[in-house]
């Protein structure tokens, strides 16, 4: 019997003493916790306001490349020497211009959702007729909002390399829709304006010329 009464009375005392150290021990584990919740919670209000920050500065510049491969063909609105394609009965007739083909390359900078400003450099060799090479530097613009269609101009100067040395100016206006990333067909239009020589008519020969092309396009970005 005196044994059972010791064996209670340690048991006693050990879950008393075990009882004492949980007691002393909580409050110890309710600081850590805090002290453990604060520090993530910094670290997440900072790495928000990061994101924040990262999210309402204004975006930096993007660049673009296109790159266009095209046949065209167009309608010259002065004929003085009588082509084999005029239109018309009189030197003022209209005719037709040989096919031909066009390849370019162009690059713009600025806002990728905006208005992107650059240079663009373009090659045409006629595919018939007397053999005819052009190549024409421009200033490029372009747009592209949300949608699939690519707008963009074309402004420079447009040198004649054969058959003779002559020097106009064209503008250009034409769309890209995208049927594939970074892939998408184009049309543009295009007008040029030459100088030639004189003949009985006229001291100075002026040649406007209106072209329509279609062909492929390459848009490629570079966001910032």
């Amino acid at each position: 019997m005196l044994e059972l009464r010791t064996g209670l009375a340690l048991v006693a005392v050990l879950l008393g003493a075990s009882s004492g150290r949980a007691a002393a021990a909580e409050p110890a584990a309710d600081r850590g916790a805090e002290a453990a919740a604060s520090l993530p919670g910094e670290d997440r209000d900072s790495a928000e306001l990061d994101a924040y920050r990262a999210l309402a500065r204004p975006p930096g510049t993007a660049g673009r490349v296109v790159s266009t491969v095209a046949m065209g063909k167009g309608i010259r609105f002065n004929n003085p020497y009588r082509l084999q394609t005029q239109l018309g009965e009189t030197a003022e007739s209209l005719s037709l211009t040989a096919g031909y083909l066009d390849l370019g390359v162009a690059l713009a900078l600025g806002p990728a959702d905006g208005v992107q400003h650059g240079g663009a450099l373009r090659f045409s060799v006629a595919v018939g007729g007397v053999p005819q090479e052009s190549l024409t530097p421009s200033y490029f613009v372009a747009y592209r909002g949300l949608t699939r269609v690519l707008g963009y101009g074309r402004l420079g100067a447009a040198i004649l390399i054969e058959p003779d040395v002559n020097v106009g100016g064209e503008l250009a206006l034409g769309l890209g829709y995208s049927l594939l990333a970074g892939v998408a067909l184009s049309g543009e239009i295009v007008g040029d304006l030459f100088y030639g020589a004189a003949t009985y008519d006229a001291a100075y020969t002026v040649y406007p010329v209106v072209s329509a092309q279609l062909g492929l396009m390459i848009d490629h970005e570079l966001l910032p």
